[in-house]
């Protein structure tokens, strides 16, 4: 019987979006942009799965959908990469966020 695979969820793009937006760290940077590929080498494996007509899986999306979400993805790591990140350094040890009025 064939195996059915996860379906890529329709809100990806939008979090990965928004996540490399509060980027801050190299950290920051690595996490995101490593998800961003994780979940692009499995869209790929999937529009694989599609083309050669696997019979072990069934790909719960269409191959339409998915090469849209592709480029989507690469679009997202792109921008990831140009992000800039802050140095160490030029970050305050303790950033207290005072209330107005109440700025040190």
């Amino acid at each position: 019987m064939a195996k059915k695979l996860k379906r890529i969820p329709v809100d990806l793009v939008s979090y990965i979006q928004i996540e490399t937006e509060a980027i801050e760290t190299s950290n920051d940077k690595m996490m995101i942009s490593s998800y961003c590929l994780s979940k692009l080498e499995m869209v790929n494996w999937y529009l694989e799965l599609l083309e050669v007509g696997s019979k072990k899986y069934v790909v719960p999306q269409s191959k339409e959908y998915l090469k849209s979400v592709r480029d989507q993805l690469v679009e997202c790591h792109k921008e990831i990469m140009r992000t800039k990140t802050k140095k160490p350094g030029d970050r305050p040890i303790i950033d207290i966020k005072y209330p107005k009025g109440y700025e040190g």
